[in-house]
């Protein structure tokens, strides 16, 4: 080994003690709010309007994100996986078993199976998300989804995972023939040990950075990779089929890290020095991993 590749494990080695504590940190902390969530399935939205039905769903997929990375050593869900064979696999799907189970508790019946992926399917669009599936979705009788987890741009400059990353959280892979993400350096591996991953003791201040947003697009389809991510303010609505003005009157929920949800304007979430539109380089603030910024 090399003295360059003999430092870099050193740091790594390094980076990864630091976080023991503010891991451990987190999941207590993420304890205790599953403790108030898991209600969440078990009751109504007190308010039945459409922004509040939303920030319900979004409640309940965060619990979800929870219980799957406190069961995965504090891993936060992939955006997506798609593979040469073209099987994919995508942050809701990753959840959806966890959903399903948590939902069947609520029903206290053990003679009664799990909801089916139908219901899973209703917490994962906002009903003020009136856009039809896309042509090819609506052929195989595909359902819509509205909420996107935060893309990490799996460039070199951040790379691997860590709490400097100037992006967002979901990692997100292409195979064979289909893309030339990522490149070898970044394979993806079947080994837990051996994936790459963003986790919970990466994300320094959990309450200020986003993990899921409203992302009403055409092309966004239940457990399929297109539409899983999103980088940018600017693909919150396809507004060429719904103005952004009239979705939750120019608003929009986000799902922080912590679990708390926030109705807010686009540009309350970049930063002081970000810009709202079409080019995620300009996004900071509560778009990136990186605290402070």
């Amino acid at each position: 080994m090399n003295q360059t590749s003999s430092t870099f494990s050193r740091q790594r080695r390094s980076i990864a003690a630091a976080f023991t504590r503010v891991e451990l940190a987190v999941v207590i902390g993420l304890v205790v709010l599953l403790a108030g969530l898991a209600i969440a399935f078990a009751r109504h939205t007190a308010s039945r309007s459409k922004p509040n039905v939303c920030r319900g769903n979004l409640r309940q997929l965060g619990a979800a994100m929870s219980i799957y990375s406190l069961s995965c050593d504090t891993k936060l869900p992939y955006a997506s996986l798609i593979f040469s064979n073209r099987s994919q696999t995508t942050w809701d799907t990753l959840l959806s078993p966890i959903l399903r189970s948590e939902m069947k508790k609520v029903i206290g019946d053990p003679n009664v199976a799990a909801p089916s992926q139908s219901a899973v399917n209703h917490l994962l669009l906002c009903p003020s998300d009136t856009i039809p599936p896309a042509a090819w979705a609506q052929k195989y009788k595909l359902h819509r989804r509205t909420y996107s987890i935060t893309r990490h741009n799996m460039a070199l400059a951040n790379w691997p995972p860590g709490p400097g990353n100037a992006t967002g959280i979901g990692l997100n892979w292409t195979f064979g023939p289909f893309g030339t993400n990522p490149p070898s350096a970044k394979i993806y591996s079947t080994s837990t040990n051996r994936q790459a991953s963003v986790r919970l003791g990466m994300i320094l201040k959990p309450a200020e950075t986003l993990l899921l947003a409203e992302h009403a697009w055409t092309n966004n389809i239940v457990a399929n990779g297109a539409g899983s991510w999103i980088d940018r303010t600017g693909d919150h609505v396809e507004q060429s089929r719904l103005p952004a003005a009239t979705y939750h009157s120019g608003r929009f929920n986000y799902l922080k890290v912590d679990g708390h949800v926030d109705l807010m304007f686009p540009d309350e979430t970049v930063g002081t020095n970000g810009v709202v539109g079409d080019d995620p380089r300009r996004h900071g603030g509560m778009w990136t991993i990186r605290a402070n910024d």
